[in-house]
């Protein structure tokens, strides 16, 4: 979690781009079940397609406010430790089940993507849990260092030293850096599509987004990927710090 007093661009960076991730997914939502903004942006595919496509857009919508919640410090701790950790985890998995069943479908590369976000916010709300226990055992044998990143309001210490696990913290980090790569390519294909304006399989119905039909369309769902695959690699920078300390440098 951040503050805007201590940690302000990347307070304000991560609003904004988690703002536009709910707008975007409420958007393409509305459009998956027959309401189109603006009504020139009519998806193209088929109308059997539309539920799974409102289900998928559920989850984005759902994915989004729950990132948005994460930024601000008082918001998320001010959630029931319950609705927090399990089940939240149980929300994002089933989620990241549906993506993979939406990219066995359709072979699609977005939807594959899409998994990884899923699973990587699982990861996440995982590891958060697994660095707030480490911490309050390291806290029962020494008190740990006052020094913390962005991030220590929801459990996550400034450096390995700060637990009594180090090994469990590598551990833990270790599982997250493939989902972490795999966020950076979503969120740079999502650039390239937005400069590019071209639609992520062209000429195929889409799975989990509405198809854009316009370049401008097509420019905003790229927005909507690259904010949300760079956004929670950003915000999970914090997290890879036990193994890749620079990282824990990177909420200003």
């Amino acid at each position: 979690m951040f503050t805007l007093t201590t940690t302000p661009v990347t307070f304000i960076g991560l609003t904004v781009l988690f703002i536009w991730c709910i707008l975007w997914s409420a958007r393409d939502l509305l459009a998956a079940v027959g309401i189109d903004l603006p009504a020139s942006w009519a998806p193209a595919e088929p109308l059997a397609h539309r539920t799974p496509i409102a289900i998928s857009q559920s989850f984005h919508l759902v994915m989004s406010i729950v990132m948005l919640v994460m930024v601000p410090r008082a918001w998320w701790t001010a959630l029931p430790e319950a609705l927090r950790g399990p089940t939240l985890i149980a929300v994002m998995a089933a989620g990241a089940i549906w993506m993979a069943a939406m990219a066995i479908w359709k072979i699609s590369w977005l939807a594959v993507g899409h998994t990884a976000m899923f699973a990587a916010m699982v990861w996440h709300l995982a590891s958060m849990a697994s660095h707030t226990a480490m911490s309050m055992t390291g806290a029962s044998a020494a008190r740990p260092s006052s020094g913390h990143s962005g991030m220590a309001g929801m459990g996550h210490p400034a450096s390995p030293a700060a637990t009594t696990g180090p090994s469990g913290l590598t551990l833990v980090t270790g599982v997250g850096l493939p989902l972490m790569a795999c966020l950076l390519v979503l969120g740079i294909s999502g650039l390239v599509r937005a400069i590019t304006g071209r639609p992520p399989h062209p000429g195929q119905p889409a799975c989990c987004h509405t198809t854009p039909t316009t370049a401008g369309s097509a420019r905003l769902s790229g927005l909507f990927d690259a904010a949300m695959g760079l956004g929670m690699a950003w915000m999970s920078a914090g997290l890879m710090s036990p193994l890749i300390p620079v990282l824990g440098h990177l909420h200003p």
